[in-house]
């Protein structure tokens, strides 16, 4: 073989293994994990209303027909439609496996929900995210018949956020580090393995199912997407009539095929990647617009990050902040108290737009400017512009105190309550 041809040869595979293998920003893995563990928070609490018809006994699945609909230890695996028998067969975890008392079905299931909470904080974020998948897990091979494909990537994307370093960024567990200064500075560049996971696995997703509906006539004959229209159990909101008349139905049905053949192969090319998502986000909006299945498109569509490196997201986020930069303001702390370097790293972090600036003031009390200098609440000035503030700021007075614990005289009053201590030792 020529130096040329082994050269080329050892360029790809350099390529390839810096791909899957190489160090970034965990920034992207941050923003999946507070989709997913949102969505999943919200999948959960929709279910908690039909818990005992759907998880107890007394209910429609009894744990000796869940265990029929989805044995713990297949012996038969499925690829492109064909079953294989599986020599080994691996048991799949479920810590509800043969439990019919609903008091521990219960309790897992609050267990998830709080650990899909804790996922989308980013608090506690590795054990958060793994009691999420194992409960996950659980709870689908408790009832495998009211799961769709959206409930399948959410279940695969939370094993992938536990194995990723989803915390490091875009988490409480960050903004408590840099609080306290155990951290300092941007998050630290990791490996991006779990992050090519799940985009590979998006990807498999859609070409998967093209691959699938083209062993079907009605889709290679143009008119699959006319039925849908008629199962009226999923009906949502009115759709407009000619979208179910010849020739939109063709369009629709093809139009289907090339999004889902784009989004399995052509999204890996960058050039291109913006638009295929796009693509499948009006794809999607169109799903969730006309058909009632559950976050099914909230649960794809939040999987699309995973094609975005983590500095993109960065640069996106400093390009945003940029055209909303009417909305910046600045904020004073009291008169010789300024904030200390620790939180004042972590209310950055929290504000990913860079819409607030502080600054020291010159009178008691906290003040704020907005972008033309009148004056505006400096609570409410900041916790709105800071994106991050917004899942607990929400709870009144809590903003307030976090500001005032930022400040110097908050350390200073600490360390006066200290002193009697020493003079008593």
């Amino acid at each position: 073989m020529s130096q040329e041809p082994q050269k080329g040869l050892r360029a790809a595979i350099g390529h390839l293994d810096r791909y899957w293998f190489g160090k970034g920003s965990p920034t992207a893995m941050g923003v999946i994990r507070i989709l997913v563990g949102g969505l999943a928070f919200a999948n959960f609490l929709m279910l908690l209303t039909d818990f005992d018809a759907w998880f107890t006994e007394r209910g429609y699945v009894p744990q000796a027909l869940a265990v029929r609909k989805m044995p713990l230890m297949p012996s038969t695996i499925s690829v492109f439609g064909h079953d294989f028998s599986v020599l080994n067969p691996v048991p799949r975890i479920s810590l509800l496996d043969g439990v019919t008392d609903t008091r521990i079905t219960a309790l897992v299931f609050g267990i998830t929900i709080l650990a899909a909470f804790f996922t989308m904080l980013g608090l506690w974020t590795r054990i958060s995210t793994i009691l999420l998948a194992i409960g996950i897990v659980s709870i689908h091979h408790r009832n495998g018949f009211i799961i769709h494909g959206g409930d399948g990537v959410l279940r695969v994307m939370s094993i992938y956020l536990a194995m990723a370093p989803c915390g490091l960024a875009c988490s409480l567990d960050r903004v408590i580090g840099l609080w306290k200064g155990k951290i300092k500075g941007p998050p630290l560049n990791v490996s991006l393995w779990p992050q090519r996971l799940m985009a590979y696995n998006v990807a498999l997703v859609y070409f998967t199912t093209f691959w699938h509906k083209m062993g079907g006539s009605l889709w290679r004959n143009g008119t699959a997407t006319w039925y849908p229209a008629r199962l009226h159990e999923f009906d949502r909101f009115p759709v407009p009539p000619f979208l179910n008349d010849v020739p939109m139905i063709y369009l629709t049905t093809y139009g289907t095929l090339a999004v889902e053949l784009a989004l399995g192969t052509l999204v890996f090319y960058r050039p291109l990647r913006k638009w295929v998502l796009l693509c499948g986000l009006l794809m999607h909006g169109f799903i969730e617009y006309s058909m009632n299945i559950p976050l099914f498109s909230f649960l794809m569509c939040s999987t699309y990050i995973a094609f975005y490196e983590g500095e993109e997201v960065n640069r996106w986020a400093k390009r945003l902040g940029e055209r909303l930069r009417r909305y910046r303001c600045k904020v004073f702390s009291p008169a010789r108290t300024p904030l200390r370097p620790g939180p004042a790293a972590a209310l950055e972090s929290l504000d990913p737009f860079g819409l607030v600036e502080y600054s020291m003031g010159k009178t008691d009390g906290w003040e704020a400017k907005d972008h033309d200098d009148k004056p505006i609440s400096a609570v409410r000035a900041s916790w709105t512009r800071s994106l991050g503030a917004w899942p607990l700021a929400w709870i009144p007075g809590l903003w307030a105190r976090v500001l005032n614990k930022a400040t110097s005289s908050a350390e200073n009053a600490k360390d006066a309550r200290r002193k009697p201590e020493v003079a008593a030792s």
